[in-house]
């Protein structure tokens, strides 16, 4: 689908019709791609799915060697 490599990935949690929206954005080198993951009844459950999806999409890419594993 992408010919180019993501270079991070970050989620996020609005409120959108009575419910929480878990939105994940994905940047490239040339262009950023938003999409909606999912809804859930709660915030505390959009946030814990959020933090799951962020350190997934996130496991892959590659970081720049830090000394403290590299990931933020």
């Amino acid at each position: 689908m992408f010919k180019d490599r993501a270079l991070i990935a970050e989620t996020f949690v609005e409120e959108k019709d009575g419910q929480w929206s878990v939105f994940i954005e994905v940047l490239f080198k040339d262009e950023t791609v938003r999409y909606e993951v999912g809804r859930y009844f709660t915030k505390k459950k959009a946030e814990l799915a959020a933090g799951y999806i962020k350190r997934c999409a996130n496991r892959d890419i590659p970081h720049p060697n830090d000394g403290l594993g590299g990931c933020c």
